[in-house]
C-alpha cells in the first residue's frame, strides 16, 4: 500500500488523529459508519454516554467481523472442497478420454463427435497453483465465483 499519513477526524465529536496507509476514502467511509453508530446509539437513550456508545460499537463490529471471520473460512472450506471434486472430475475426464481412445482404434469419426473441452479458466488454473494465496487472494477468488454463479448468499 501507500506509506503511512496522519488523518484528522472527528467521531462522536471528538476530534482525533490517526496514522494509516489506507485510501482517504476508506477511512472516510470507516469514520461515517461509526460515527452514524455512535449517534444512533447516543440518540436512542439519553443516558448513555460516549464511552457507553463506544463501548457497544466496539462489541457490534468485533461481532460482525467475527461472523465474517467464520463464513470466510466456511466458503474457504467449499472452495477447498469443490477444488477436490473438481481434480476428481478432470482425473476421471482423462481416464474416460484415454479408454475412449483405446476403444476407437483409430477410428477418428466417432472421436471428432465426443469433443470434449474445457474452459478457458481450467487452462490457467495449473499456473494459479503454483503460487502461493494469500487470503486476499482466495476471497477475491470467492468473490468471482460467487459473482460467475450469479448467485447472493447470506
Amino acid at each position: 500500500m501507500d506509506e503511512k499519513r496522519r488523518v484528522d477526524v472527528e467521531i462522536a465529536g471528538l476530534k482525533m488523529s490517526l496514522v494509516t496507509d489506507e485510501t482517504e476514502s476508506f477511512v472516510e467511509s470507516v469514520v461515517r459508519r461509526v460515527n452514524d453508530s455512535m449517534n444512533s446509539l447516543l440518540q436512542s437513550s439519553r443516558n448513555r454516554t460516549r464511552l457507553d456508545a463506544a463501548l457497544l460499537c466496539a462489541l457490534d463490529f468485533c461481532s460482525d467481523k467475527l461472523t465474517a471471520e467464520k463464513r470466510v473460512r466456511n466458503l474457504e472450506a467449499q472452495i477447498s472442497l469443490y477444488d477436490v471434486n473438481l481434480r476428481k472430475a478432470r482425473a476421471e475426464n482423462a481416464e474416460l478420454k484415454a479408454a475412449l481412445e483405446g476403444a476407437k482404434g483409430g477410428k477418428k469419426k466417432a472421436e471428432d463427435q465426443i469433443k470434449i473441452e474445457e474452459p478457458a479458466a481450467a487452462a490457467e488454473e495449473p499456473a494459479k497453483e503454483e503460487k502461493t494465496e494469500s487470503r486476499e487472494d482466495k476471497l477475491k477468488l470467492i468473490e468471482s465465483m460467487l459473482k460467475g454463479r450469479g448467485e447472493k448468499k447470506d
